[in-house]
């Protein structure tokens, strides 16, 4: 019997350090039920001693249920079914979804298939095969190339079910045209989380400018030309995204300035009032640095005018909501300005947050009126 010594107040994931595995340690990428101290039960989960983040993770709140592929079909059904008809979306979602280290994601006839630990790749080959009868797609990409794979020594590579090589397509998202290569791991790819924050802003930006900054493919800029903003720049570190901008924009009939620079270093030498609407969604590895964060954020302050618009994102999964806020706030109060809130956002439907696991919740964000 597997206990924990923690009191973990309905948390789906357990470290190491806080389960007793009274004398028999259960092999690793199995279903193991957990116990509180008392005896009570409290579901079933993925053990795994190499899991970096949990080595007990629930999928279920039911004792005695096997990781078996009857379960894993059940649980990917209700994913999906959870959904609606929509053409690009995240279909399975990880532990959101009661399948831990799984991600489904649909680019239009399109699979990506990510299987991010041991006891997903163990049934991967049988999950692809009820993905491609179940959902018929053009093609299924298999990415297995995350970082969390190494840690249970699992080989890493990209492929197509099929085995044929599958060429760079155009999706459709919200009217505009993108561009994706979903083999090609060093080209740009379009961020599905993001995808009804370009709408929203977009709509914000009529006869604005509007900087675009760490745009990867541009949505924020596109979305805001197509609504009426009167000019947009995009900024991306990154050659492969500006080259990807440029050729979206020019399929769309929209003229966007894209520039490979970095994005601190542009604001810190951009004039005050040029810009009249900011949008700051740095990648996940920047997003991790509160302090480079609150720059960005009073970089942004600095510039935009009074009634202008900034609307800022986070991906790191230990910031939570509130602290992303009061770091925005304090990023305010540090060049002298104020700000009105628009809205407090967060992922979309297909991205669904477990009430009681907040790491559930990676993206967040703020739109407020700077005065």
């Amino acid at each position: 019997m597997v206990r924990t010594t923690s009191e973990l107040n309905g948390h789906p994931w357990v470290g190491l350090a806080d389960l007793d595995c009274e004398g028999t340690v259960p092999p690793n990428a199995r279903a193991v039920s957990l116990y509180a101290a008392d005896g009570t039960p409290l579901g079933s989960g993925i053990y795994d001693a190499r899991d970096p983040r949990a080595a007990w993770r629930r999928f279920s709140l039911a004792e005695g249920v096997d990781w078996s592929m009857d379960y894993i079909v059940e649980a990917l059904q209700a994913a999906i079914a959870r959904r609606p008809e929509e053409a690009c979306q995240r279909l399975v979602s990880s532990d959101a979804d009661y399948l831990p280290g799984l991600i489904v994601e649909l680019y239009q006839d399109v699979l990506l298939v990510s299987a991010e630990t041991a006891a997903v790749e163990a049934h991967l080959e049988s999950i692809l095969e009820v993905l491609q009868e179940g959902y018929q797609p053009r093609e299924i990409v298999v990415r297995s190339d995350s970082a969390q794979r190494s840690a249970y020594g699992l080989s890493t590579d990209v492929r197509t079910l099929s085995g044929n090589r599958l060429k760079g397509y155009w999706i459709e998202v919200d009217g505009l045209q993108y561009r994706i290569d979903l083999l090609n791991t060093g080209k740009p790819c379009f961020h599905l989380d993001q995808r009804e924050q370009h709408a929203l802003v977009g709509s914000l930006c009529a006869e604005r400018r509007v900087l675009d900054c760490s745009t990867s493919v541009g949505g924020f800029a596109l979305q805001a030309l197509q609504q009426g903003a009167c000019g947009a720049v995009a900024l991306d570190v990154d050659p492969m995204a500006v080259k990807a901008i440029g050729a979206n924009a020019q399929k769309n009939g929209l003229s966007v300035d894209a520039l490979a620079t970095d994005v601190s270093a542009y604001l810190g030498s951009c004039e005050a009032g040029r810009f009249d609407a900011i949008v700051l969604d740095p990648p996940a590895t920047l997003a991790a640095d509160a302090a480079a964060l609150a720059a960005l954020q009073r970089q942004a302050f600095a510039i935009v005018p009074p009634g202008g618009l900034l609307a800022t994102y986070c991906r790191d999964v230990e910031l939570s909501a509130q602290a992303f806020e009061s770091l925005l706030a304090a990023a305010a109060a540090a060049v002298g300005r104020e700000a009105r809130i628009f809205a407090r956002t967060a992922q979309p439907f297909d991205f669904p947050m477990l009430l009681r696991l907040p790491q559930s919740q990676a993206l967040k964000g703020l739109i407020v009126q700077v005065e």
